[in-house]
């Protein structure tokens, strides 16, 4: 996802560029890994992450 939005960013504005960065953070934010890595964060704890 990180490659696909750097190759999109070059030839778009700054205000579509922040839009597609939202877009992609939205994304990975409804994954059980980022939920992990939350709670993990919380806790003062080093997250395991399973992909998905």
């Amino acid at each position: 996802m990180t490659k696909k939005c750097l190759h999109q960013e070059w030839s778009v504005s700054i205000e579509q560029a922040l839009e597609i960065e939202a877009e992609a953070q939205a994304i990975c934010m409804q994954t059980q890994d980022f939920t992990r890595a939350y709670n993990a964060f919380v806790a003062k704890e080093k997250p395991v992450f399973e992909g998905n």
